[in-house]
């Protein structure tokens, strides 16, 4: 499958996943010739300066945008428009209109549209959706969710104005695969300068409560930790993973129940490489099993820019 890889900043991550499979071929798109030449001497891959290049090229099947959020709408509609199907990094778009035309145009097309929600493909939160819709444990009653980042990838700006949209979009994401639009949000941040900050979410539901931490208050030592703990009638689930521990990636997922406690056996997953698996399952069996779909990235993007304006204060 030959692939159009649009950016080269976040771009560099999907591109160490298609290098490493043999099914790919990729030309890459950048303004700047010295990026394009880290990913020609890494990888091999071709690259032009000229966006066209893809767009024109029938070989293309699959455009691949990791560019601005503001230039998502631009390009998704614009890969369709070529009768290529496509992968975008999330968010989906910067506002709710802008998702929603992307989703009218995906619906209207016979090319398939695949939004980056990774964490819906995620082993743990496939086995805690898989609980939830099938009451092995019963009713879920509360869901305590939370991802403690420390600056891991460098001097970024992880601020409380980008939490909800750069650090709480694609765990808010798993929850609102498995339970929908909330009833009621509460939310409170605080902040230690442009670049560090914390806030708590709570998320009202109809029977049950879910609580999200995030915080990027952490040193860089601390690295990045993720989990959940949620609460059935009948048990409780918990993960707790690293997956930036230099020691290597860690990942537990533990269930108790009246009967005692057991291990799960999951092994830690490159999350972004079981994402871009999924799409090129997807594609190459015709599979319209898109778990990834603009639709339900949508109602993500929903409820990230709500909590967004209370954490501004809107």
């Amino acid at each position: 499958m030959k692939i159009g890889l649009l950016g080269t900043g976040f771009a560099i991550a999907h591109a160490g996943v298609y290098a490493a499979r043999p099914d790919t071929e990729v030309v890459v798109f950048g303004r700047t010739p010295e990026k394009l030449a880290v990913f020609a001497e890494k990888f091999g891959f071709a690259t032009t300066t000229d966006v066209e290049d893809i767009y024109r090229d029938p070989a293309v099947d699959l455009v691949d945008v990791c560019l601005p959020t503001a230039l998502h709408r631009e390009h998704i509609l614009r890969a369709l428009a070529a009768d290529k199907h496509v992968l975008c990094e999330l968010p989906i778009a910067p506002s709710v209109a802008e998702a929603e035309e992307i989703c009218r145009a995906a619906e209207a097309s016979d090319r398939q549209v695949f939004i980056d929600m990774f964490m819906r493909v995620h082993p743990a939160v496939q086995h805690l959706h898989a609980t939830i819709a099938d009451g092995a444990l019963g009713g879920l009653k509360t869901l305590r969710s939370y991802r403690k980042a420390g600056p891991v990838w460098g001097p970024v700006t992880l601020g409380l104005e980008q939490l909800a949209l750069e650090v709480m979009l694609s765990d808010l994401d798993y929850i609102v695969a498995a339970l929908g639009l909330p009833a009621s949000i509460q939310t409170a941040g605080v902040s230690a300068g442009p670049r560090r900050a914390a806030a708590e979410t709570v998320l009202g539901y109809d029977g049950t409560l879910v609580e999200f931490t995030t915080s990027t208050l952490v040193p860089a030592s601390y690295g990045v930790t993720h989990g959940f703990e949620a609460v059935f009638t009948d048990g409780v689930l918990q993960l707790h993973e690293t997956p930036y521990d230099p020691a290597g990636p860690s990942m537990r997922l533990t269930e108790y129940t009246p009967a005692g406690q057991r291990e799960i056996a999951l092994a830690p997953a490159d999350i972004y490489a079981a994402a871009i698996g999924h799409v090129l399952d997807c594609l190459a069996t015709g599979a319209k099993d898109n778990l990834l779909t603009p639709r339900t990235a949508t109602d993500t993007l929903r409820l990230a820019l709500d909590i967004h304006q209370r954490l501004m204060g809107a």
